[in-house]
């Protein structure tokens, strides 16, 4: 049965986007249900990233439009959007028109056909700038943001006034308080924001911008791998093609790191086995590529199989999720055995569990085979915390 919802507001339909875009990875729908894990390793080596973050800027650019809109007039979130939404728009154009440097810019192809995007770069960037301490309002929403905003700018007269009733010196002294109080409340950590910002554009970051958000993300995450790159220095992540390809930096690392490092690239390889199953199912043995890849991992399996699954929900505390728990380690026994019926059993099993009829495996034969569904290795996010790596580390006059 299709699923939908109503679209009420913006912030209700963001919501549901950031649902979605937890399920997806590289494009690609999350066909086992592995999230968890994957989303869970993710968050340990580079937290406050999307998949959707494209450039490093949008983590400045963001809160300098919001630090305009705070000292502008209006006192109607609803506006206050829609004049915010303008203002990213412009950005964007304002990139796209001088065209020296266009990697990432966020609806770049919606504006070359007059449109702007569902999701602009607020919408992908909050959770980020809320994470490294940028944003200082704690989990506020974005739109929340603004009605608070909007709230303290529309009670400002009424607070004076409050602050300046005669009933006696001491309930003068309280309401002067509470007014001022409120009305100097800070939503923003942004040394760099100047406001005369949108002149000197750039998608770059500035040596002081760069700076800036490689401090926030080491305070924020001091024990995680994004921080330990950042504060060594190591521009030789960025040779990596993907995420195994860090194993040749590895010893480097401390032995936390090391030892999540090792776990997911097992789990990983563990995954990879269980991806190709199923595409040798959807296509009801017909992709030729999947059948070679069996063929390849065939021979390995017992060692493909031993990953510590215990380890791995126990690190990312997520023995509460039994039924994808009950699934890996049942598809371990069977890799172990070297029974592929079994394994094909259990995974016609676990996608009925998560998508009943629309479960590709009950319609083997019906799609492209020559199309990889379900995505292959994990990559945890590296592809896109190498970008934001390589702008601060450009800012900082790295050679990269």
């Amino acid at each position: 049965m299709p699923l939908g919802w109503i679209d009420f507001s913006k912030s209700e339909r963001n919501k549901v986007l950031s649902v979605l875009e937890m399920l997806m990875e590289a494009g690609t729908l999350d066909e086992l249900g592995i999230a968890p894990v994957r989303d869970g390793f993710a968050n340990l080596f580079f937290p406050g990233t999307s998949t959707v973050q494209t450039r490093a800027k949008y983590f400045l650019i963001v809160p300098y439009a919001l630090k305009d809109l705070e000292y502008g007039d209006e006192t109607n979130p609803n506006r206050m959007r829609q004049s915010f939404d303008a203002v990213e728009r412009w950005c964007g154009e304002q990139f796209l028109a001088r065209g020296e440097d266009t990697a990432g810019i966020i609806g770049s192809r919606s504006l070359r056909q007059n449109r702007w995007v569902k999701r602009t770069p607020a919408d992908i960037y909050w959770n980020g700038l809320r994470s490294y301490g940028i944003f200082t309002g704690g989990n506020l929403s974005l739109y929340e943001y603004m009605r608070a905003v909007c709230v303290r700018k529309g009670q400002k007269d009424t607070l004076s006034r409050l602050g300046n009733r005669r009933d006696s010196a001491e309930e003068n002294e309280k309401d002067d308080k509470d007014a001022g109080g409120l009305l100097s409340m800070q939503f923003w950590k942004i040394p760099t924001y100047t406001p005369g910002w949108a002149k000197e554009l750039k998608i770059s970051l500035t040596e002081e911008e760069g700076s800036f958000l490689r401090a926030q993300i080491i305070t924020a995450f001091p024990d995680s791998m994004f921080a330990y790159i950042l504060r060594n220095h190591m521009t030789e992540v960025l040779a990596c093609e993907d995420f195994p390809g860090l194993h040749s930096l590895m010893a480097g690392f401390p032995e936390q790191i090391r030892g999540d490092y090792a776990l997911a690239v097992t789990f990983s390889d563990f995954l990879y086995v269980l991806r190709t199953v199923y595409n040798m199912l959807v296509s009801n043995g017909s992709n030729e590529e999947a059948e070679a890849e069996w063929r390849a991992l065939e021979p390995d399996l017992e060692e493909l199989a031993a990953v510590d699954l215990d380890a791995v929900f126990g690190r990312l505390r997520l023995h509460g999720n039994v039924f994808l728990y009950n699934f890996l380690h049942r598809s371990r026994d069977f890799m172990r055995a070297g029974d592929l019926d079994g394994m094909k059993t259990e995974i016609r099993r676990r996608e009925r569990e998560l998508k009943q009829g629309r479960a590709k495996t009950l319609h083997p034969g019906e799609f492209d085979p020559a199309v990889w569904y379900g995505g292959r290795g994990l990559d945890y996010r590296f592809g896109n915390a190498k970008v934001l790596l390589r702008d601060i580390f450009e800012s900082e006059g790295c050679d990269v």
